[in-house]
C-alpha cells in the first residue's frame, strides 16, 4: 500500500488570512513544512486549525498564497497527490455498499462490477488495516475505528505525497492507534509529508517532528515543555 520511495512536498503559507462574516479565523499565517516531516498541528477549540487545513486543501477564499513545492524527481509518479481525511467521516449509514466495493470506486471511475478480483493494492490495505474479514461487510455496519482506518487505506490508495489528517487517532483502541501509526510512520519514512491535527500530546511528542500551535495564528512549539491545566485544547492558557 505504501510505495518504497514517496515524492513528498513541501509546503509554503505566506500572509493567509481568512475571515468568515466578520469573525477573522486565519490571521497572516506564514509557515514552511518541510517535505518529508510528520508535523503535528495542535491548538485550542474554535482556534482555526481545521479552518487551516481546509484552506490549504482550496476549500476557502483566502488571502495570501500556498505554495506546494513537490520535487521534480521521474521516476516518482505522485506528484500532486493529496490524501484528506476529514473529522467527520463521509460515511452515509444506509448507503448499501461494501467494504470491497468503496475501496475498489476509490482507485477507478469504472463501475466496481467491470473489475475482476481485487487489485493487489487492495488486498495490501485490507491486511494494512485488518479489515479483511469485513470485505463484504456494509460500510454502515463498521464500527467508528473500522470506518477510520478504511478511510486512512482510502487515501493511501491515492498513492498521495502529502497526507492531511484531521484527529485520525478519534475511536480507535490502543490496537487501532498503534496499527495506523505505523502505518503513517512507514509513509513518512518513504519520504512522505504529513500534517496532523492532533489532541492527544503523548501521540504528538512520541511521533510528530514538528508541532505547531493555531490560534488564528501559528507558531511552532516544542510539545516536551508543554504544561497542560486540564485538556489542553478546551481552554486559553494551557500552553505556556
Amino acid at each position: 500500500m505504501i510505495r518504497k520511495q514517496i515524492a513528498g512536498p513541501s509546503l509554503r503559507l505566506e500572509n493567509v488570512f481568512f475571515q468568515a462574516g466578520n469573525q477573522i479565523l486565519l490571521n497572516n499565517i506564514s509557515v514552511e513544512f518541510k517535505n518529508g516531516n510528520w508535523f503535528g498541528i495542535a491548538g485550542p477549540n474554535g482556534g482555526g486549525k481545521s479552518t487551516l487545513i481546509k484552506t490549504i486543501l482550496g476549500l476557502n477564499n483566502h488571502q495570501g498564497s500556498i505554495i506546494l513545492d513537490w520535487p521534480s524527481s521521474p521516476e516518482l509518479s505522485n506528484a500532486g497527490n493529496i490524501g484528506y481525511i476529514p473529522q467527520l467521516l463521509p460515511f452515509d449509514d444506509s448507503l448499501p455498499i461494501s467494504v470491497r466495493d468503496y475501496l475498489l470506486m476509490s482507485l477507478s471511475t469504472k463501475p466496481v462490477w467491470f473489475r475482476r478480483g481485487l487489485p493487489t493494492d487492495v488486498e495490501n490495505a485490507l491486511e494494512h488495516i485488518q479489515l479483511t474479514d469485513r470485505l463484504d461487510r456494509r460500510i454502515g455496519d463498521l464500527s467508528g475505528g473500522e470506518r477510520q482506518r478504511l478511510m486512512l487505506a482510502t487515501a493511501l490508495l491515492q498513492n498521495p505525497g502529502l497526507l492531511i489528517l484531521d484527529e485520525p487517532m478519534t475511536g480507535l483502541d490502543e490496537q487501532g492507534k498503534t496499527e495506523s501509526i505505523n502505518i503513517l510512520k512507514k509513509f513518512r519514512a518513504a519520504g512522505g509529508t504529513i500534517l496532523m491535527i492532533e489532541h492527544d500530546w503523548t501521540l504528538i511528542r512520541e511521533h510528530c517532528d514538528h508541532c505547531f500551535w493555531v490560534d488564528k495564528t501559528i507558531r511552532e512549539i516544542d510539545p516536551r515543555t508543554i504544561q497542560v491545566q486540564q485538556t489542553p485544547f478546551d481552554q486559553e492558557g494551557a500552553v505556556s
